[in-house]
């Protein structure tokens, strides 16, 4: 997948791959990876439970990938996986945030939808009861 020029726009906060940025990341990776997986292992069940009430299809074995620059998170239909930037990612609640996020394009994704479209989609799933409560 790839992101289109136009879509940078759209992004809240982009991390750029600084040196030091590198350096942090590949310092601190064990860390970063460990927050993910407990912020996983905390709320996979009612992560999934939601997927299900909404009547999302189930995504099977979805990757993970963590990141320490780049955009916040994205997705790729292709692989079935999403990427996840942990570094200055606003707190677990906005890394949950955007898991849950990019979890959402793959359930609903659809090749002719603008990136407007599929984040209008999106958007409006988090507003959702099931998935609001979770993001508090």
């Amino acid at each position: 997948m790839s992101l289109h020029k136009s879509e940078y726009l759209d992004l809240r906060s982009v991390v750029w791959p600084t040196a030091k940025n590198l350096i942090n990341f590949a310092v601190n990776s064990n860390k970063y990876l460990e927050k993910i997986q407990t912020l996983w292992i905390n709320h996979s069940e009612d992560i999934n439970k939601a997927f299900s009430d909404l009547g999302l299809k189930d995504l099977g074995f979805v990757i993970c990938y963590i990141h320490g620059i780049s955009c916040e998170g994205w997705f790729d239909v292709d692989t079935n996986s999403i990427h996840i930037r942990t570094v200055r990612s606003g707190g677990n609640n906005e890394i949950l945030d955007t898991i849950i996020h990019e979890l959402l394009h793959l359930a609903t994704y659809k090749k002719d939808l603008t990136y407007e479209e599929r984040e209008k989609i999106v958007d409006e799933y988090l507003q959702k009861p099931q998935f609001s409560k979770l993001l508090k």
